[in-house]
């Protein structure tokens, strides 16, 4: 039903004649086939479609809970499962496995969510995670640097497995991939609301216990807060469903105001850098900073172009994001230059990495800058540029995949 609704989106008659043929199933899959679409039509039938599920949403919301619940409880027995291997130590174990399963719960979730039925597209979904888990705990128990660059990395890796759950496997399809990255402004949204929750809840709890003479941090952590931390993903998803007014509110005003703060910081970090005529070539950890401010940087702009109106696009935001974008590229060639100069010393797993990370970047830069530019200033369309970022996505995967399953070879594990 999704596939065909997508295909007759802006078909009033197709439209209507798929609603008779199969209602509920109409109403299931009508929010993601029209995920990031902003017309007319579509605003009918999501006003249309509200009214038709209104009986209908006591049960679907059971049933939801029912799934999370037995989702949950599966992700807190993975997360506890460091007790069955008695060669493996309770830290090594979280630090190769917790970013995993919590991918792993998002996309079972979403597998369910989105009804994605047969063997192929199930493969395509869960062998990359057994492969990747299973390379996770074959690693050598001696952490290493290369070691150390894929389980960073593994995260990331999951990130684009979890994309691929939310977009029913349908990647080219820029409209979804979008709305992909809107909704993971609301699910941090969400997720965040919930650890500040989960915060205030166990420092009562440690507290009370603490009052009568019980120290129950170190089991309450380690058995609570470790497994809450996991499982709040998957509940984070739910609640979004259930009240997706909530962060489809606030996930753009964060948008909004948050570009020109990183803005700002920016620049006095590159006037500072100037300043300070320190020496990054020679300041690892100065550099390790660099790296991830980049990174940050290139998030917050890809989010922000996201949860832009397309239908009104403020000029402003459009502007700042361009000057973002531009600042970005020259701390990105100072860091350059500073890491070029340390490969006169020789290659290594971590300069090799940072060196890769960052020429991907400035590509990624020199790609939308022009772009941006026309938006901003000449109120060009901002179609193009979304193409051109979200079919760069497959070249981050790309690199995840060679610093997880390649570069442990290629360095010997060292």
């Amino acid at each position: 039903m999704k596939k065909q609704i997508t295909q007759s989106i802006n078909d009033p008659e197709a439209l209507e004649m798929l609603f008779r043929k199969d209602k509920s199933g109409f109403a299931l899959d009508f929010p993601e086939a029209s995920a990031g679409i902003e017309n007319d039509l579509v605003r009918f039938w999501q006003i249309r479609l509200k009214k038709e599920t209104a009986g209908q949403e006591h049960q679907l919301l059971k049933t939801d809970l029912w799934i999370v619940t037995i989702l949950s409880i599966v992700i807190a027995l993975l997360v506890k499962a460091h007790l069955i291997f008695s060669n493996m130590t309770m830290e090594d174990y979280w630090f190769r496995n917790l970013s995993t399963i919590a991918f792993a719960g998002l996309t079972v979730w979403f597998i369910l969510k989105s009804r994605i039925t047969g063997v192929k597209n199930i493969l395509l979904l869960a062998l990359p995670v057994v492969i990747l888990t299973t390379f996770m705990n074959l690693l050598p128990e001696q952490l290493c640097d290369t070691t150390k660059l894929a389980l960073i990395h593994a995260p990331l890796f999951m990130w684009f497995i979890f994309g691929l759950a939310w977009v029913s496997l349908n990647y080219t399809n820029t409209s979804k991939v979008s709305a992909f990255i809107r909704y993971n402004g609301e699910l941090a949204t969400m997720y965040g609301l919930l650890c500040i929750a989960g915060a205030i809840l166990s420092g009562m709890t440690i507290s009370l216990f603490a009052i009568i003479g019980m120290e129950i941090e170190k089991f309450y952590t380690q058995n609570i807060v470790i497994v809450g931390l996991i499982v709040l993903p998957v509940v984070a998803a739910w609640l979004i469903d259930l009240y997706p007014d909530i962060t489809s509110r606030i996930a753009p005003i964060i948008a909004r105001f948050f570009t020109p703060l990183v803005l700002i910081s920016a620049i006095v970090y590159l006037i500072a850098i100037t300043v300070s005529g320190i020496d990054l070539s020679k300041n690892r950890e100065f550099l390790i900073i660099f790296n991830l401010l980049l990174l940050g940087v290139m998030v917050i702009i890809v989010f922000s172009l996201s949860e832009l109106d397309k239908s009104n696009i403020r000029k402003l935001n459009v502007i700042l994001l361009f000057l973002l974008a531009v600042v970005t590229l020259i701390i990105d060639l100072f860091a350059l230059s500073a890491i070029i100069s340390r490969l006169s010393d020789g290659f290594t797993p971590n300069r090799t990495v940072v060196l890769i990370s960052n020429i991907l970047v400035l590509v990624n830069l020199l790609l939308i800058i022009p772009d941006l530019f026309l938006a901003g200033f000449k109120g060009k369309s901002l179609d193009r540029l979304e193409k051109i970022i979200y079919s760069y996505l497959p070249v981050y995967f790309l690199y995840c995949v060679v610093v997880i399953f390649v570069f442990p070879f290629i360095f010997g594990m060292k």
